[in-house]
């Protein structure tokens, strides 16, 4: 009789252990993907902030710049093309971080379909390479 019952306290503990396991890694799961949204927010807000800083100081060397009087106007034209440009791209990739970064804060690290490495790689990982290649 003895045996039976510690027979049987050992199933329930050992079930216990397996559901609190279980418990366990779920948040371990929920923590990882709060780095990771972390990390690449962190990522994707210096990026932004790189973007916008470059294109303030394009705007600013076309505001201050003092250009002589005989220089030749294709030099003009082009050194207008180039910071406009610039201007426009960098504008551009800090618009598209910033939208990046809505998307993988909308993440719900609790009830996850998927996961965030998934989630990343099908959803955001092409456009931050074309965010990083222009800047």
């Amino acid at each position: 009789m003895v045996d039976l019952l510690d027979i049987g306290w050992e199933i329930k503990c050992r079930e216990e252990d397996l559901k609190q396991r279980a418990l366990e890694n779920e948040r371990r799961a929920i923590d990882d993907a709060r780095r990771s949204v972390d990390e690449k927010a962190e990522q994707l807000k210096a990026l932004g902030q790189q973007s916008a800083l470059i294109a303030g100081f394009a705007m600013v060397s076309m505001v201050e710049a003092s250009i002589p009087e005989d220089l030749h106007p294709l030099l003009i034209v082009l050194y207008g093309a180039t910071a406009s440009i610039t201007v426009g791209i960098m504008l551009l990739s800090m618009l598209s971080s910033t939208f990046i970064l809505v998307a993988i804060l909308r993440y719900d690290c609790v009830n996850r379909d998927i996961s965030f490495h998934d989630f990343w790689r099908l959803r955001c990982a092409g456009d931050f390479r074309v965010v990083s290649l222009l800047d």
